[in-house]
């Protein structure tokens, strides 16, 4: 007998199927018809059954940020939004850049986290040596910051080399935020005058990124790492990592704020739209669309970097940059696939196959298939709603996506075989 049965139209590959999916001991024992009896079985009717999202770039702030997100809540906001595998980002305080400090945030979130999780190792000026004992206890290295960050983790052209060297010995994945240090030094300089989130985009501009993602392309080139280019935000880093593709080992995300927004919606937004990096124009956002489309952007991930309102009503030079993103990740995605900008088959790729296999997770990631982790997300695609801020299960309570009409609604996650969320539903559970 199974713990769990769920019934209904699930996505096979690349096919929507009416099966029945059996899970025990968190995996996935059986697909098929008629598989048999279980303690629990959920019936559904349009729903259509996923594998569980990975988003391989989140912030849950915990240790030293916690008023503003920590790993109960930013793990429930995960799982009200699908997804079942978070990335954490090493920018915490303190920051883990030590094999002591990645072991204690991951005590941390073993207490409180209702999903699976990885620690990400931090790079910092000094820790060169280090990373390579880490390798072990980290999902992956980054985000590597090339250009200024909190405390200590922003590092030079010469130490990203040598970090990057260390981390293809380990054969782990370096998560490498691309903007020029320099460049944003000297706008930053010389915008300081000027109290207006509507210049962030001047201020860290779409040449600063570009200079950037080229430098660190040519140095996985050199040094074999693999390389994986977060939020990913212009017309001319999709050109250059298109033309490195066969080169080096590289990858690239996205995020769907700067899939949604542009930098026209910071002039209503203010700092509620301030981001790293920031929302770029129109032009940018369409090629980042046909980047998903051609292959150059493989995976979707949110940059989920909760702050405080209050934080976010500072003046623009003093408030913190980052959105919140992990539980609209989703929703926003499924739309596209209701306006047809992807299909279905894409969502799975961009936000759980590619994501797994990149991490070294497939196929106990990423897939429905017997044998894999029961990470699982029941989606309706025919619900249509606002997205607001006082629904959200993040501490942050605000979303830039205030308002925004969206179709397709997770209304179920599995976690390894617990039902981690689940809206009421009309289907027939017994």
């Amino acid at each position: 007998m199974y713990e769990l049965k769920l019934v209904g139209n699930a996505l096979l590959s690349r096919r929507v199927v009416q099966c029945e999916i059996g899970v025990s001991e968190g995996k996935i024992v059986k697909i098929g018809r008629n598989i048999g009896e279980a303690e629990k079985s959920v019936a559904f009717k349009h729903e259509i059954i996923l594998p569980g999202v990975i988003d391989i770039h989140a912030h849950f702030r915990e240790p030293g940020a916690a008023y503003k997100e920590d790993w109960e809540s930013g793990s429930r906001a995960a799982a009200h939004g699908g997804v079942t595998l978070v990335f954490d980002m090493p920018n915490t305080m303190p920051p883990t850049t030590t094999l002591q400090r990645v072991e204690e945030k991951r005590k941390l979130a073993e207490e409180k986290c209702k999903i699976d999780f990885r620690i990400c190792g931090g790079v910092r000026k000094g820790n060169i040596h280090e990373l390579a004992g880490m390798a072990d206890a980290v999902g992956a290295y980054g985000e590597i910051f090339m250009c200024e960050s909190f405390g200590e983790l922003q590092i030079d052209k010469a130490e990203l080399y040598e970090a990057y060297q260390e981390i293809a010995k380990t054969g782990k994945v370096a998560i490498t935020h691309a903007e020029d240090a320099e460049i944003n030094t000297h706008l930053k300089e010389k915008f300081k005058k000027r109290n207006d989130p509507a210049i962030h985009s001047q201020a860290r501009p779409p040449f600063s990124e570009a200079i950037a993602v080229a430098t660190a392309l040519q140095l996985a080139k050199e040094t074999g790492v693999k390389l994986h280019l977060t939020h990913i935000s212009t017309a001319e880093s999709i050109k250059l990592i298109r033309s490195m593709k066969k080169r080096a080992d590289v990858t690239c995300d996205v995020t769907p704020h700067h899939l949604f927004l542009t930098e026209e919606n910071v002039k209503e937004l203010g700092n509620f739209g301030k981001v790293n990096a920031p929302l770029r124009s129109k032009e940018d956002q369409a090629a980042l669309w046909k980047g998903i489309a051609t292959g150059v952007v493989d995976m979707i991930a949110s940059d989920h970097a909760p702050h405080t309102k209050e934080e976010k009503r500072k003046p623009y030079w003093e408030a913190p940059a980052g959105v919140p993103g992990i539980e609209t990740m989703l929703p926003l995605m499924l739309t596209a696939v209701k306006r047809k900008f992807i299909t279905l088959y894409q969502l799975t790729k961009l936000m759980c196959i590619n994501p797994a296999k990149r991490m070294g997770l497939y196929p106990q990631k990423g897939v429905l298939a017997e044998g894999s982790d029961a990470d699982i997300v029941v989606v309706d695609l025919k619900r249509k709603y606002e997205i607001h801020g006082k629904d959200l299960y993040t501490k942050c309570k605000w979303t830039p996506f205030e308002g925004f009409q969206v179709v397709g609604m997770p209304v179920m996650t599995v976690s390894r075989g617990r039902i981690v969320y689940s809206k009421p539903l009309q289907s027939k559970i017994y």
